[in-house]
This record gives C-alpha cells, structure tokens and sequence, in this order.
C-alpha cells in the first residue's frame, strides 16, 4: 500500500469517526427560526377563510354518529339530519380551548419535546404493507420488519416521534397485529409514538400497554402518544374514528384530526377550493374534540396529494401538493394550532431520483410553511405502499439537514470569525487558522451518505450508489443497536397483556 494511500485512509477513518461521532448525538429540540411562506395575502386569506366558514355555515360537515349530533346540538349547533353547520363563532370559541403547545414525554426523559409554536419534531413514515429491505427487495412486511424499523428510527437522532407502524406486520393475524406492532414500540423504542388509530377497542388495548410500560399516573398527565383521527373527506367525521378520539381524550392524549386529500377526487381540483373543504373539515372535527372535552390536544392534520388525470393515481412532489401546504399553514397559524405535514412523500417504485426530488420537494415545503409534525420523514415511497429501509436512512440523515436549516443563521461567532478575517491575508486561506481548527467538526453539516470523493476516490472505493450505501448504513445501525432500558416487571406485564388479548380476540 503506498503512503499516499495510507495517509487517504487515514484522513477518510478521522472523517467517519467525526460523523459517526456526530450521528449518534440526539438532536437538541429546534425552533424554527426561518420566515415562513405564505402564499395567501391578507385579502385572498380572507377570500379563503371566509369559503371554509361557507362549507362550514352553509354547506354543512357530516358527523356520522348519533353521540356527536347530540353533543353538538347541545353545544347549540344548527343541526339537519347529520350534517352539522357550527357558525365561525362558535368555532372560533371552541377552538380557543384547544392547548396551543404543549410536550410530548416519554420513559425517558431525555426525550421530551416541546410541540406547538414555532417547534419542529420529525416523525418517519407508517403504514406500509410493504418494504424494501436490506437487499432492495419489494416484499410483504412482517414483524420482524417492524422490530428492525424500530430500531433504525431508535437510533436515528433525528426523529423525536416514532411513528409506531412503520410498516404493518403482514404476517400476523389482522385482530392481533396492533398489540404486535405496540409491544414493538414500546420496547425498543423510548419516545413518544404513534397510536392505534381505526378500532376503538384496539385504542383501549393500545393505552392500557402504554400505562403498563409508562405508569397510569404518568400517562394520565403527560402526551404519550399522537394519534390519527382521519376524516373521510368530502366533509364527513366516522362515528368508529370518532369514538378512537374519544377515547384518547379521555386518556388525555393527542388527537391528529386530518382529512385525507386526493385533490380533484375527493376534494375540488382547484387549490384555493381544495383549501377551504379541508380547513373546514379539519377545524369541525377539532371543535368537536372541544365540545366533548374541553382541553384536548388537537393537531391540524392534513394528508395531500393531486391527482393524476391519466391514471387517477395519487401524485407527489407536486407544486400544488406545496401550494396547498402553504396555505393550509396560514389558517392553522390563524388559529394558533398546531399542524403537520407529509414531510418525505413520494410516488417512485424505486429509491431513485424521482423519490429524492419528489420527498425533497415536500420536506422543504414542510419547513418553510412552518410545520410543527414533519411526519412521514424518512422511508416513504409508492405512495405510501412501501417503506424502504435505504430511503429511511437516507432520509433520517436529511432530517439533520432540515433540522439544521430551520434553526437559522447564528451570530454567536461572529465577532470570533471576524478575527479570523484579520488574522488572514490576501489569497491567503482559513484553513490552518486557530477559529477554524477550532470550530470546524460542527460548523457544517457533513453527510454521511452522500459522496463527495473524487471520481478515482468512489471507483476505489467499490462504486456503490447512495442506495447501496444506505442498505449497508442500515445493516450496521442494527449490528450498533441498543435497546433501551425498561423494568423487567413492566416486560413481564406487558407480555402477559399481549398474550392475555391474543387468547380474547377471535382471529
């Protein structure tokens, strides 16, 4: 081996253990501190509130449950049948006693986080039935899947929440997979997650392990978990879903209210039209959440996509699909809620450039209209139908960058660099100064997947793709696991529940 080599070697080892040393740091809680987009000016937001409070007055929501009519009636709404038309006072009223920030808590404390406001928290993709594994292979998810997702976003110090789910657990009985997929979460995971969020009875099973693993009095005072309230959009609120939100409110947990969008399919193909169904939706569904229980924590959800009029598939990476969150940021800022977005998502059946660009596009959209959930951030592709162990990794390390971006230009080195300017002469250069030997490991970020060696450096290095480098990132993030502490007599109670509940649910 030449010493030119030798020394290459060396210089490529500092470098890695520098990021490996960086990557294995928990991020601290981000503001963001970046002026955020907004598409409407005062007069057309005003044009667009104003259509909202017409679907909302005039029009009328949909609550296909006998417990929420009458609960609105007595709320003194004008109600026909089961559509509903709250007046904007009275919505406005209401959604004054939503919490507007508020924290998230774990078993862990040091992975509590601030939600609300100008906050930002990371969350990856869920749901999947499918993944792309550690060979890029397109397959069925299975529980062990889940474990290895869980791990990977364990051990990503990006992600704040874990989105539970991370791909279903194929392989295992429908009535028995979300007591798989929770056990899972909770115990190799120690942050606050994603709950069940379709059968009332699995939400019930889902909050009594969380109190097994947490503590019931811990839970009853703390955000533990977040959990997806979709409405079934045009204009209609589910009594099944409805009763989940019910009782994670009586649990004192998160209520994500979200229409679910496939603009020019179940919404107006028109922005500003496609914006007022949603607002209007999103906003019935938290009112509600306030009359049944004043107090409760709502998110302002939303999922988004246009819709192809050659196939009627859903596209992403879309201007409008960025359009649409820019304003539906402004009336969740109207109304001080706090509001997610689909932070990665993307429409490729392959972890290519259509995947980068597509997810690209919604992540930056998502910081500069001022997100507070940055859900589905890392893993996401075919519309949501695969969840790619590469893309997740990948995308846990753009997270970094996202979360870098948002808190800002610092001027707490300022006087510091100036010196530096001083100290530096005319075609000289910074790189020996002492500010920078000092300060260089965390004044930039350095990915470490992406290359950026010379042509002869990757050829000597094997040749190998971002996507081939982030299935060999993942094996060794599962190779450095380590599960978090939890007391063995909450294991031991948690295992029992599972298996108590599997015996009682008839597969």
């Amino acid at each position: 081996m030449s010493e030119a080599v030798r020394r290459r070697q060396g210089r490529d080892k500092r470098k890695a253990d520098r990021i490996e040393k960086r990557s294995s740091i928990r991020l601290p809680h981000v503001t963001n501190t970046l002026p955020f987009t907004e598409v409407l000016d005062e007069k057309n937001f005003t044009r667009v509130h104003n259509a909202a409070m017409t679907v909302l007055e005039e029009i009328g929501i949909a609550f296909r449950c006998d417990r929420a009519i009458e609960d609105w009636k007595r709320a003194g709404a004008k109600v026909r049948g089961n559509l509903v038309f709250p007046d904007r006072h009275m919505i406005a009223d209401l959604i004054a006693k939503a919490p507007k920030r508020w924290e998230f808590a774990s078993r862990n404390p040091e992975r509590r986080v601030k939600f609300g406001g100008r906050d930002v928290v990371f969350c990856p993709a869920q749901g999947a039935p499918y993944v792309r594994d550690l060979d890029g292979v397109r397959r069925s998810s299975t529980l062990a899947d889940v474990h290895e997702l869980n791990k990977i976003v364990q051990m990503s110090p990006c992600y704040q929440i874990s989105s539970g789910f991370h791909a279903e657990a194929m392989d295992i009985a429908v009535p028995h997979r979300h007591l798989e997929w929770v056990r899972s979460t909770l115990i190799y995971t120690d942050m606050p997650f994603f709950g069940v969020p379709n059968i009332p009875d699995y939400v019930l099973d889902s909050l009594e392990m969380t109190r097994i693993v947490h503590g019931r009095e811990f839970v009853a005072n703390n955000a533990v978990t977040i959990n997806h309230i979709n409405c079934v959009s045009p204009r209609m609120w589910d009594d099944v879903l409805l009763q989940c939100a019910r009782n994670y409110a009586d649990a004192g947990q998160v209520c994500l209210m979200s229409p679910f969008v496939l603009a020019a399919a179940n919404a107006p193909a028109d922005i500003a039209a496609t914006l007022a169904q949603m607002s209007a939706e999103a906003l019935a569904g938290i009112a509600y959440m306030q009359i049944y229980k004043p107090g409760t924590k709502c998110v302002l959800g939303q999922f988004t996509v246009s819709t192809s009029m050659k196939s009627g598939a859903p596209m992403a990476g879309t201007p409008e699909i960025s359009l649409i969150q820019y304003g539906i940021g402004q009336i969740a800022r109207h109304y001080g809620l706090p509001w997610r977005t689909t932070a990665a998502q993307a429409s490729s059946k392959v972890f290519d450039g259509q995947s980068g660009y597509e997810s690209a596009m919604a992540m930056f959209t998502g910081i500069t209209a001022g997100a507070n959930l940055m859900l589905h951030a890392g893993g996401w592709d075919e519309g949501g139908l695969v969840t790619c162990y590469g893309k997740l990794v990948v995308e846990a390390e753009q997270s970094m960058l996202y979360h870098r971006l948002a808190r800002g230009v610092s001027l707490d080195r300022l006087d510091a660099a100036m010196e530096a300017v001083r100290r530096t002469e005319p075609q000289g250069h910074y790189l020996a100064d002492p500010f920078t030997l000092e300060v260089f490991e965390d004044s930039f970020m350095m990915p470490q997947l992406f290359d950026y060696d010379s042509y002869p450096q990757w050829k000597a290095n094997g040749e190998k793709d971002l996507a081939r480098r982030a299935r060999e990132r993942a094996r060794q993030i599962l190779a450095e696991y380590e599960q978090p502490p939890l007391d063995e007599a909450a294991r031991e109670e948690l295992d029992a529940f599972v298996e108590r509940r599997k015996r009682e649910i008839a597969t």
